[in-house]
């Protein structure tokens, strides 16, 4: 079995992106906008805050309360839209907002999560996008570091969120003909057919060892935080003897979906 090591392709990613920050004529700026105080999200934020300074990138966090009125977020992102390199909305967002129109009210050109529905569009019906969804962009780079070629091989994503799955089945696609997806409601039982699993489904040891293909490759996405525990959507034990590759949590997919968000930032400076 080989682990792979997001960890150590983040690292290398990581000092190329310094390299490119450190020659800009100016530190790129990212302000990082949130809603409420989320365990998970205070988490994914600090790794957030705690890279882009590690690369030269200068941060921004602003909190609102839960309670924060929709125009307010609205108005205050019509703002800033000027003064950023780059602006992110912390999902998920309390269900008295409206997702969409808040992320909408982002400048495209500074919607480094590729989540307003300009950037989407562009993703999913154009050759060219402007950004790349980071945790798909963080799974292709994570395949190519170890030379997984997935042309011929069937892949399953399990879970179709907007954020995740959706983005990551459109993205291999490009580069295998046989790429599938399912939910936890339409079920997970023919997932032992499979070459390859992306699972991001958001539920702690969905996978089992006889959900799984002997020799297949798995990569997991899933992070769920129980008791300061931090879990994935396969059971790593009950999986490890009969699979041939899987990324770890933590250590997987989580740090390179950082960087990739910085590379967002930064690349469309060049």
């Amino acid at each position: 079995m080989k682990i792979l090591d997001g960890k150590k392709v983040a690292e290398i990613e990581s000092l190329k992106l310094k390299n490119i920050v450190s020659s800009l004529p100016k530190k790129p700026s990212l302000a990082i906008i949130q809603v409420g105080n989320l365990e998970e999200s205070n988490k994914y934020i600090n790794n957030k805050i705690k890279k882009a300074n590690e690369l030269g990138i200068t941060t921004q966090h602003i909190k609102f309360d839960e309670n924060i009125k929709e125009n307010e977020i609205i108005n205050y992102i019509n703002q800033i839209n000027p003064k950023y390199d780059g602006i992110i909305v912390q999902l998920p967002l309390p269900s008295s907002l409206n997702k969409k129109r808040i992320l909408d009210s982002i400048d495209p050109s500074k919607d480094v999560d590729c989540c307003n529905s300009i950037n989407l569009s562009k993703f999913y019906n154009d050759d060219n996008p402007l950004f790349i969804p980071a945790t798909a962009r963080a799974i292709k780079i994570l395949l190519d570091f170890y030379e997984i070629d997935i042309k011929n091989k069937k892949i399953l994503v399990i879970g179709e969120s907007d954020l995740v799955g959706k983005p990551t089945k459109k993205l291999l696609s490009y580069f295998s003909s046989h790429v599938d997806s399912t939910n936890k409601k339409i079920g997970i039982s023919h997932a032992n057919n499979y070459d390859v699993l992306i699972v991001a489904a958001g539920s702690p040891k969905l996978i089992k060892k006889n959900n799984v293909k002997n020799q297949a490759i798995i990569i997991d996405v899933g992070i769920t935080i129980q008791d300061n525990k931090m879990y994935g959507d396969v059971d790593f034990e009950d999986v490890k003897d009969i699979v041939q590759a899987i990324s770890p949590v933590p250590g997987g997919v989580g740090p390179l979906t950082v960087i990739c968000l910085m590379k967002n930032l930064v690349e469309k400076l060049l």
